[in-house]
């Protein structure tokens, strides 16, 4: 016989053993299929298994069943690119909201079934879905702190938490645009970062003198939606100055400094320092005027914006050791600017500013002029 009506035999005959109930049936069904084709025996029960395995893969898989589709999926996707691909524990909470301000401005249009998909996505389900997409990228940085003067000793170390529960406490500190080389004048980064509420604020500055520093400081100040109640520095030389403390002093702002070497002093603003300005502007040089003007206009317009209105952050609820491991529980991530609706000591009118900003902005195209800008600063 040749192969092709071998295999039409076998088909039937596959047929009629999986539907016959008897052992002598299926014996006897076998001698026939053995006698029409000349096979072996043990290579026709080897033919009639494959055909069963085969039937077996078309049927029901095993497992659950699929709950969200590819579309709500992609649509995950797209948000979490959008904002800027922040990590799922920081997305899952914003989904409801940044979907709605995408609406609002039409980048998406989702039907319900999608919508309803994605908003019903867990927590891992959201993980796992990301997880594929995800590129993680890591380097050193050169150090360019120096110890500053016996001032230091006007300026009290900070060896107690802060008081959380009021808005305005931030850490500061100075970030290095000096490429490989420490050498020669070089645009630094000074930020700000508020301990209650998480809203940073940038500021780009020529070296890193102590006159240009405080200008800086108190340019950032008139940004802060917030009355600045105290900072917090490390031991630098271009914070730890007499004008710095009598500026302090003067405005009832209260200044403390971390302990030399101890950068878990300023963990706040250090955690701050990849994501917001290095993720961003990187680590080449920058050290011409030009360069300044344009790294300045960025940082106040539209980076300040998409960061503390469309960002989430989370913030350290409990740590709690257990044996040589630490397990530390979050709150439920928010924006900078969800969290100042929620304080109580800033004013009902600045809340109302906000709000109207808020309704305003386009995550999209903030992040189209970002990157556009990004793309001019690196050019020059």
């Amino acid at each position: 016989m040749s192969r092709k009506a071998i295999e039409e035999l076998t088909k039937s005959v596959f047929k009629r053993y999986l539907k016959s109930r008897s052992r002598k049936e299926k014996t006897k069904i076998l001698d026939e299929y053995c006698a029409n084709t000349g096979l072996n025996r043990k290579y026709a029960i080897t033919k009639i298994r494959e055909l069963c395995f085969k039937e077996k893969k078309r049927g029901k898989k095993r497992g659950r069943k699929k709950k969200y589709s590819s579309k709500s999926t992609a649509l995950l996707i797209k948000i979490w690119m959008i904002y800027n691909c922040i990590c799922a524990e920081r997305l899952h909470p914003f989904l409801a909201e940044g979907l709605e301000v995408l609406e609002r401005f039409k980048h998406v249009s989702p039907d319900k079934e999608t919508k309803k998909e994605l908003l019903l996505m867990s927590l891992s389900t959201v993980k796992r879905r990301l997880l594929k997409h995800k590129k993680l990228n890591g380097r050193t940085l050169i150090s360019t702190t120096k110890p500053g003067s016996l001032i230091k000793k006007e300026i009290p170390i900070k060896t107690k938490a802060w008081d959380e529960t009021r808005v305005g406490h931030c850490e500061i500190d100075l970030v290095a645009h000096c490429g490989d080389s420490a050498s020669g004048d070089f645009i630094n980064t000074l930020q700000f970062v508020d301990l209650k509420t998480t809203w940073t604020e940038r500021k780009a500055l020529m070296g890193k003198s102590q006159k240009a520093t405080f200008k800086a400081i108190t340019s950032i100040e008139k940004q802060l939606p917030f009355t600045l109640r105290g900072i917090d520095s490390d031991n630098g030389s271009e914070f730890i100055n007499w004008h710095l403390v009598n500026y302090c002093k003067e405005n009832n702002i209260s200044f403390t400094r971390s302990r030399s070497y101890m950068k878990k002093d300023n963990a706040h603003i250090e955690q701050k320092n990849w994501t917001l300005v290095r993720k961003i502007l990187g680590y080449d040089r920058f050290d011409t005027n030009t360069q300044l003007e344009a790294i300045n206009d960025l940082y106040d317009n539209e980076l300040r914006l998409f960061i503390n209105f469309f960002q989430p952050t989370m913030k350290l609820k409990k740590k709690t050791r257990i044996g040589a491991k630490y397990k530390r529980e979050y709150d439920q991530a928010k924006t900078p600017y969800q969290r100042i609706m929620e304080c109580d000591d800033v004013p009902q009118e600045d809340k109302e500013k906000l709000s109207k900003l808020y309704k305003t902005l386009d995550p999209v195209k903030l992040r189209r002029m970002i990157n556009k800008k990004i793309k001019r600063i690196n050019i020059k």
